[in-house]
């Protein structure tokens, strides 16, 4: 996922991987709401953008799916097949969180052309 993270408090990111699909797909724009957890805690089943805890540089996006007792975030992707998230590398400190999902845009995809071979 790239994106440009500022102090405003929207960012934009687009998604390249299949991690959310089929809700969110690699080309799909992300306007996301940096400011959205100022006053309050991320709630189960928001989409939210965070930095990857283990690749620096890079942000990943994933649905709440829980909150454990130290207040640490597990997040899940929505293709388990080939989603890298709590599941892989535990749950999620407040800290890497950038912000809520706000709404999203979905690129025209190119038609696909099939090609048929005669025997």
């Amino acid at each position: 996922m790239t994106g440009i993270a500022t102090k405003f408090p929207l960012a934009w990111f687009r998604v390249e991987q299949h991690s959310m699909s089929p809700h969110l797909n690699p080309g799909d724009y992300l306007i996301v709401n940096r400011w959205a957890y100022a006053f309050r805690d991320p709630r189960i089943g928001e989409i939210i953008v965070l930095k990857d805890p283990e690749r620096e540089g890079r942000f990943l996006c994933k649905r709440v799916a829980g909150v454990t007792n130290s207040r640490m975030f597990l997040v899940r992707g929505e293709n388990a097949a080939v989603s890298r998230d709590s599941r892989s590398f535990g749950p999620v400190s407040r800290d890497l969180i950038v912000g809520r999902v706000w709404t999203s845009a979905r690129t025209e995809e190119t038609p696909r052309t099939t090609v048929e071979q005669s025997a």
